[in-house]
């Protein structure tokens, strides 16, 4: 590894002395402005090796940002004066993509807002709609909030509640790894929020021939347990799934935010909610119609993931369930979400 000093300006490298010297003189000059001693790093990579920075901070080394798989090609990059080293992690989970939700407006470089009127296939009964009223970030959280706001569109089609879907197709997708959610769900009748994942090229046909991955569902009106799920066989109407519910010892997920997890490899998924283990489903247990030669499709190709809130549908058995139950009073109701935080293993 190589350690070059530099100077920035707002992270522009600048390594020749007298453009520094004007530089710190312009800076005093400037309001906002300010000079400040860099490191460029380079290193060489190995292609599929995980590498992670990290910078000394009194007698501890601590990781430098997210972890970088090996393209073969050296990696370079500045960053503020100190002593850095390279490790190369192994028989472990690399954090590869987070979004901490730390600013004050969706990351757009990460997520996708969805906009459409069909409800889902599931008779939902919900618009999901771009303006931020429906999803924004504040204090630190993701919010997606389910109004009773009426919604038509050019087609004449007309849902009664309007909410938000993001997703990071085309910005994040992976094949195989840990998904971390730690999110606080809302509770109401009819109200349905999910964190899942579709494949981002559906290469065995239509839904669900190209597999669907549920991580966290939960039903407004009842709170004191979360579902997972796997949609896989054949399109529909050929298609099959294995569902699990995960009961919670004492509070319920809407009173407190808890900590979704899923481990995907090539042969099993598992599920976790706060550390502890759900369910594990094996290659044995799924299949594809349009690949049977093939014992891990359709889980053997990039997801993107996707998170919602629903209202209605199939997922609710009884139309006593339905959120046209609740008093108008009740609404907004809104899904938090702390993190998500995408890991892939390190052999």
């Amino acid at each position: 590894m190589q350690l070059v000093q530099h100077y920035t300006i707002t992270s522009v490298p600048l390594s020749i002395a007298l453009l520094f010297a004007i530089l710190q003189a312009v800076a005093c000059a400037e309001p906002g402005m300010s000079v400040s001693p860099a490191v460029e790093v380079k290193y060489a990579t190995e292609i599929g090796k995980y590498y992670q920075l990290q910078t000394k901070k009194g007698d501890l080394w601590t990781n430098v940002g997210l972890g970088v798989r090996g393209s073969g090609a050296p990696f370079t990059g500045f960053f503020p004066a100190g002593d850095y080293r390279v490790t190369s992690p192994s028989q472990t989970w690399v954090m590869v993509w987070t979004d901490e939700f730390d600013g004050d407006t969706l990351d757009f470089t990460k997520w996708e807002k969805e906009e459409n009127n069909y409800g889902g296939g599931n008779n939902e009964r919900q618009a999901y709609r771009t303006d931020p009223k429906y999803c924004f970030v504040r204090d630190g959280f993701l919010n997606i909030a389910v109004h009773r706001d009426p919604h038509t569109t050019s087609d004449g089609k007309t849902q009664p509640y309007s909410s938000a879907r993001i997703r990071t197709q085309k910005r994040g997708e992976w094949q195989y790894g840990r998904f971390e959610i730690r999110a606080k769900m809302p509770n109401g009748q009819g109200i349905w929020p999910a964190v899942w994942m579709l494949p981002t090229e559906s290469k065995y046909g239509g839904w669900a021939a190209g597999g669907e991955i549920d991580i966290i569902e939960s039903r407004g009106n009842a709170v004191d347990e979360t579902t997972g799920a796997l949609h896989f066989g054949g399109a529909w109407p050929r298609n099959t799934y294995l569902a699990h519910s995960y009961k919670f010892p004492a509070k319920d997920a809407a009173e407190d935010f808890h900590v979704y997890a899923l481990e995907w490899t090539a042969d099993e998924i598992k599920w976790f909610v706060d550390g502890k283990l759900c369910k594990t489903r094996t290659k044995e247990e799924w299949f594809c119609e349009t690949a049977k030669e093939n014992p891990r499709a359709p889980y053997d190709q990039p997801f993107h993931l996707i998170i919602n809130l629903a209202v209605d549908g199939r997922f609710f058995e009884k139309t006593d369930q339905r959120a046209d139950q609740i008093a108008p009073d009740a609404f907004p109701q809104t899904f938090q979400c702390d993190y998500v935080r995408v890991y892939q293993w390190a052999d």
